[in-house]
């Protein structure tokens, strides 16, 4: 290359870098817009979620329903399943109860009885065994909810559906 054209490919490439640089200040503008906008919307948004949070939790609490206290054995099946294991676990050990009591009745010697005599538990720890299976139910729900919620929130702020 010559002088003459190294000099013409320089001012060629200043020309593209200055238009470069006034696209780059143009878009970093409208970033800046888009930003102050989201800003804006976020605070408007995080303003009334504020403002009605108790209605919003209410509503929440109750899209689960308060069927608690109503225990209706043909649309709860695993909770009767786990109540007629349980009963059955109690029966068996009142059974074995009554053939000890039985044996010696009877006097059938210690070294011929055939009662097991069990220090078996019989008690279930029902109430961790469902505390357990509800928190766990419980937190893929809220987990579900969360996603939901904080995916309604990026979507109200990214100018997308309202609140």
């Amino acid at each position: 290359m010559t002088d003459n054209a190294v000099e013409k490919a320089r001012k060629v490439a200043e020309a593209a870098a200055a238009k470069l640089a006034e696209a780059e200040a143009t878009e970093a503008i409208r970033q800046a817009e888009i930003a102050a906008q989201r800003a804006e919307r976020a605070a408007v948004y995080d303003q009334d979620f504020y403002a009605r949070w108790p209605e919003i939790s209410r509503q929440a609490v109750e899209s689960e329903g308060d069927r608690i206290a109503d225990y209706d054995p043909e649309g709860m099946g695993f909770l009767e399943g786990l109540i007629r294991f349980a009963a059955g676990r109690e029966k068996r050990r009142l059974v074995i109860q009554h053939a000890q009591s039985a044996e010696v009745a009877l006097g059938v010697p210690a070294a011929k009885r055939t009662v097991p005599i069990s220090d078996r538990e019989y008690k279930l720890d029902i109430l961790g065994y469902l505390t357990s299976i509800v928190e766990k139910e419980a937190e893929r729900r809220s987990t579900v909810f969360a996603e939901e919620l904080e995916a309604k929130r990026a979507k109200y702020i990214s100018g997308g559906a309202r609140r």
